[in-house]
This record gives structure tokens, C-alpha cells and sequence, in this order.
């Protein structure tokens, strides 16, 4: 009876996180799509910058404030950085196909989501203990976002472009580890939570921007790679 009950939890938390995953996942999709195909995409390119500090504001709001939120609060700013990210989108993979042709765009969306369903599935099966990995992986993402906003900054003044190459091989490594890891993550927070309080679900969607974050981050990343070297 409790391995029934475990298992009902895994898969009622686990349903929930991937489930919110998906909503958001589509919501930045049809946001993309609107402003590619309204040309929205023209007005809004110098501004892309804005988005982009826009979604990573959101994000760590969530993280920070997610104990003094209402479940329909953290909802509604999940919602919304599914939507800056779709302007984001919207905004600069219309860039992209115009520079290297829209292959690239689904060669890196195809491949991203093949990653992350293998990087996923071993996380939620695997026997092996993921928690030191998450750590370095931790470390390493604070040391890729460093190194990044040090490369924006020297871009302007000389050509970098093995580095940025470089950059995002080292990101696309990162957030595979961390899909891993924060998959078994998921499935260990199921076994633990009362899948029936409001702290689980507010939980479940920290989770699921999380697992967002990873799949949108190893498209990116193998968008920066395929890309790299080829222009119509």
C-alpha cells in the first residue's frame, strides 16, 4: 500500500511540474508566433534587451517572494515570463532565419527537445545520487552568467567569436546536468510533499519554470552552436 501511494505521489507531482511545463512552453510558442507573424518583431528588436532582463527579473522573483505568494500569484508570474520569453523568441528567431535560414531553428529545437527527454528521463531513473553534481553544476552556472556578462562587455570592442562558441558549449553542458538533476530533484520532492497543499503546488510550478528554463536554455545554446560559421 505505501509503494502504491509513493508511486500515486510521483506521479501526481511529476504530472503537475511537466504538465505546467508545457503550458508555459506553449503559451511562449503562440506569443513567438503572434509577433512573428504581425511583424511586431521589426518594432520591438532594439528592445530586445529589455525582455531579456524582464524574464530574468520575473524568474528570481518567483524564487525569492514564492513563500509570500498565493498559488494564483506564482501562476500568474509564470504566465508572464512564458510570455516575455515568447517576445523574446518572437523577437530574435526571425533574426536568426533571416541570417542562417530557418533550418537552423529546427535542427536546434528538434535536437534540444531529444536532449532533454534523455537528460530528463535518466534524472527521474537513474539509481545514482545527483546532489554533488547539482552542486558544481550550481557553481557553474553562477560562473557561466559571469563570464557572459564579461563577454557582452568585451564584444563591443573586439571580435570574440571563439569565444562565444565556447560560451555555449559550456552553457549547453550546464543545463543538461541540471535537467538531470533537477528531474530527480522533482521526484524526490513528490515523495516528501502533501501533493494536496498549497505549498506543493506553488512548489510544482517552481519546478516546472525550472525545467522551462533548462529546455529553453539547451535550444538556445545548440541555436548559438548550429549557427556558428554559417550564414546565408
Amino acid at each position: 500500500m505505501t509503494y502504491i501511494q509513493d508511486t500515486q505521489a510521483v506521479g501526481t507531482f511529476s504530472s503537475r511540474v511537466y504538465g505546467w511545463m508545457a503550458i508555459g512552453l506553449s503559451f511562449t510558442a503562440v506569443i513567438a508566433y503572434f509577433i512573428f507573424k504581425t511583424g511586431l518583431y521589426i518594432t520591438l528588436m532594439p528592445f530586445w534587451w529589455v525582455g531579456a532582463l524582464a524574464t530574468f527579473a520575473v524568474a528570481m522573483g518567483i524564487s525569492s517572494q514564492m513563500n509570500r505568494l498565493s498559488a494564483g500569484a506564482v501562476v500568474a508570474l509564470f504566465m508572464t515570463y512564458a510570455g516575455l520569453e515568447g517576445i523574446l523568441f518572437g523577437t530574435m528567431l526571425p533574426a536568426f532565419a533571416a541570417a542562417y535560414g530557418g533550418q537552423v531553428i529546427w535542427s536546434a529545437f528538434l535536437t534540444a527537445g531529444a536532449i532533454f527527454a534523455l537528460a530528463m528521463g535518466y534524472g527521474m531513473f537513474t539509481k545514482n545520487d545527483l546532489t554533488s553534481l547539482g552542486r558544481i553544476l550550481t557553481f557553474g552556472l553562477i560562473g557561466l552568467i559571469t563570464v557572459s556578462l564579461l563577454f557582452m562587455v568585451l564584444s563591443f570592442f573586439m571580435s570574440m567569436t571563439w569565444a562565444h562558441l565556447l560560451i555555449s558549449y559550456l552553457g549547453l553542458v550546464i543545463f543538461i546536468g541540471l535537467t538531470a538533476y533537477d528531474a530527480q530533484t522533482i521526484r524526490a520532492m513528490s515523495m516528501q510533499v502533501d501533493v494536496n497543499s498549497t505549498a506543493s503546488y506553488k512548489l510544482s510550478l517552481v519546478m516546472a519554470l525550472k525545467m522551462y528554463i533548462n529546455v529553453i536554455m539547451i535550444f538556445w545554446y545548440l541555436l548559438q552552436i548550429f549557427s556558428s560559421g554559417r550564414r546565408q
